[in-house]
């Protein structure tokens, strides 16, 4: 079983996921805090002593990928940990054929959150292996997984705010490819004011301006930010634009990771560690 939902507590997002695992509670909590099997499923390496205050180094290939410590400690049902000002904590509650897994996230960046939510999923399934004595490989998310939680946790809708020039909306979404591939698939649907590729297009449309920035993201690929300008209402376009960016994100979808198009096209698509 898994159950995943995203909420707002103290300024914070909130990832909250479970998974139910036909293991003793005992033996999953030694998955959880034991570094030699932690390297086996968790996105790194990590360094610990077993007890509340210690200080957590992680590291990747090698390489410091930050540090934090350990917040609670209570075998077998409650552990957690920060990550560069992020808190992980998992707690085991009984369960029948073995025990409920509960993961929470909470963090700052709230359009990462499908990026965490597969991130955690691919990782969890991992676990699930090792535990079973298989090997915990798995295979990567090419996007679809992703997306998916897109939906799943609201991160497909947008915001409108009214201002002297009229009404503003806007739209944030992780993406899994590039900016370079996410630019050649962009629409250019009226006159052109702003244009930096791969990073910023702008066009005037309806009275209003229609602005496409492409940033830095979670590391699945791009972060986008649109913006559309002088609405006398914001009802239609924030109706319309879903649909828009959902578009994009299945097109990106059929582009292989790593790879442009052959040139680009005249409709939009779309899709946040």
């Amino acid at each position: 079983m898994a159950n995943e939902t995203l909420r707002t507590i103290e300024g914070r997002s909130v990832l909250r996921m479970e998974r139910q695992l036909r293991h003793p509670a005992e033996k999953v909590w030694r998955a959880l805090t034991e570094p030699e099997q932690l390297v086996r499923w968790f996105p790194a390496s990590v360094k610990l002593q077993p007890h509340i205050g210690s200080a957590v180094e992680y590291s990747m290939e090698g390489e410091s990928a930050g540090d934090g410590e350990v917040l609670e400690f209570d075998p077998p049902r409650v552990f957690a940990i920060t990550w560069n000002g992020e808190v992980l904590r998992w707690e085991l509650l009984p369960a029948d054929d073995g025990c409920l897994l509960v993961l929470s996230h909470t963090f700052d960046d709230h359009f990462g959150a499908a990026s965490f939510s597969s991130g955690w999923t691919l990782c969890l399934d991992a676990m699930d292996l090792l535990l079973a004595g298989k090997p915990s490989d798995v295979e990567p998310d090419t996007g679809s997984l992703h997306d998916s939680f897109v939906k799943q946790l609201g991160l497909d809708q947008g915001s409108a705010e009214q201002t002297a020039d009229g009404w503003t909306i806007r739209f944030e979404r992780q993406l899994t490819r590039p900016a370079e591939t996410v630019w050649t698939h962009l629409p250019h649907e009226g006159t052109v004011t702003e244009q930096s590729e791969p990073k910023v297009l702008e066009y005037e449309q309806a009275g209003g301006k229609v602005r496409w920035e492409l940033t830095e993201g979670t590391g699945h690929g791009a972060r986008l930010i649109l913006t559309e300008t002088g609405l006398s209402s914001p009802d239609e376009a924030l109706a319309i634009w879903p649909d828009r960016l959902d578009k994009l994100a299945a097109d990106l979808l059929n582009t292989p990771p790593g790879r442009r198009p052959e040139g680009p096209t005249e409709h939009t698509n779309d899709a946040t560690r």
